[in-house]
């Protein structure tokens, strides 16, 4: 039997290795943390990020381990290195149909819906009177965003649009994918639409347009997905994406970790897949070709930043907006909305994020979201909901689809 590191009494030691370098580690981390509060476990994580891609200085950590999460290819390969054989292991976002030895040592595997990623760009873009609708994938070709693809070039073709898929010209030369893609935009029907299969590909799409002399959202509406906010407000317009359940992910992992070491294993390998928590809506997927005047942009925008002051509403959208409060409601009941509805809706957009992903009480939930009423929150969350926030969390505390490799 091996040493035990001094954890507290009788407590589960789980690893978690995960890299924050990027925001859905970040949000991975918070959900698996969220679980071991929950289960009183003694939780390490192996942040690469942080620590470098060694590990082993971690060796003791990982041979002490009751169970291991990695999230993607080279942290699981590097945990599997050194974890003892037979020890409950959950890898995330590695392809289930690659078998080898990271696949052959877990016994779950979480991946993405790439289907519903995929679908929601599209939803997100038919929406628009657009011409030709585009897919730009990773330039690594047939890696991991190809399926996302898939999926949303499948859907553009059965509403009978037009649907068409970049070839990357290289494997990592950004500068000279831009030209490239800017030349191959250009021969494009205006005003069309862009699916990247990531907020790097979005802003590598926006780039391209820019270098085309091509307009966004007027010739180009683009959309990514991971919502990163440091990339997406880092355009003019800001860049819409796609909303993954990263924190989701991170407890749907943690939870089967939890089953396996309470004697659950499975009989063959299992595969849970997250979901999306809907589409981050911003100017690059406003206005333009559909006709929305470009000062609402600026006043969802804003909305956008700062929903989650109390104290934020219809004067300050139209001070931003540049015209009086009444021009303001009047451009925006054009959209189909009012300022006070679309606050409210935003609001409530992260409500449900929250209270997925958290198990902070209902009413702080409510407040950190910008309602400073709780009779108010309530009625409205019945209105657009229909059931109390806290029987909408119960039925959608873990909205995953399962299957088996």
């Amino acid at each position: 039997m091996r040493d035990k590191l001094p954890n507290a009494p009788g407590s589960t030691h789980v690893v978690a290795a995960v890299s924050s370098e990027k925001c859905d580690g970040r949000d991975t981390q918070r959900g698996i943390a969220a679980v071991a509060a929950e289960c009183g476990w003694t939780l390490d994580f192996v942040d690469s990020a942080r620590t470098g891609a060694d590990f082993g200085p971690f060796r003791r950590v990982l041979e002490d381990a009751d169970g291991v999460i990695a999230n993607g290819a080279d942290m699981a390969g590097r945990a599997v290195a050194l974890m003892p054989a037979g020890v409950p292991f959950v890898a995330m976002n590695i392809r289930p149909d690659l078998r080898n030895e990271r696949t052959a040592a877990a016994w779950a595997i979480v991946v993405s819906d790439e289907r519903r990623i995929g679908g929601a760009a599209a939803a997100e873009l038919l929406a628009h009177d657009l011409r030709a609708f585009a897919f730009v994938p990773m330039l690594r070709r047939y890696e991991w965003t190809k399926p996302r693809g898939d999926a949303f070039l499948a859907a553009v073709r059965t509403a009978g649009r037009d649907a068409r898929l970049y070839h990357p010209h290289t494997r990592w030369g950004w500068v000279a994918e831009r030209e490239f893609l800017s030349k191959w935009l250009l021969a494009l029907p205006r005003p069309f639409g862009i699916f990247a299969g990531n907020d790097l590909l979005a802003k590598l799409a926006f780039d391209a347009c820019r270098l085309a002399g091509l307009r966004v959202p007027d010739d180009a509406m683009i959309i990514g997905a991971d919502d990163d906010e440091m990339l997406c407000r880092s355009t003019v317009p800001e860049m819409s994406s796609v909303r993954i359940d990263f924190e989701g992910a991170g407890r749907m992992a943690a939870r089967r970790l939890s089953a396996f070491m309470g004697g659950r294993r499975p009989a063959r390998l299992s595969v849970g897949r997250y979901g999306i928590l809907g589409v981050a809506r911003r100017g690059s997927t406003r206005g333009g070709a559909d006709g929305a005047d470009p000062r609402v942009s600026s006043g969802l925008d804003f909305i956008a930043a700062h929903f989650a002051d109390p104290l934020v509403g219809a004067q300050d959208v139209a001070a931003v907006m540049g015209v009086s409060r009444r021009q303001a409601d009047r451009l925006f009941r054009a959209t189909g909305t009012s300022i006070r509805a679309h606050v409210e809706e935003r609001r409530m957009e992260e409500v449900l994020v929250r209270l997925r992903g958290s198990s902070a009480a209902v009413k702080d939930v409510a407040e950190s979201c910008g309602f400073s009423s709780d009779t108010y929150f309530s009625a409205a969350f019945r209105r657009h909901f229909g059931c109390a926030p806290g029987i909408w969390r119960r039925l959608h505390a873990d909205g995953s689809k399962d299957d088996h490799a």
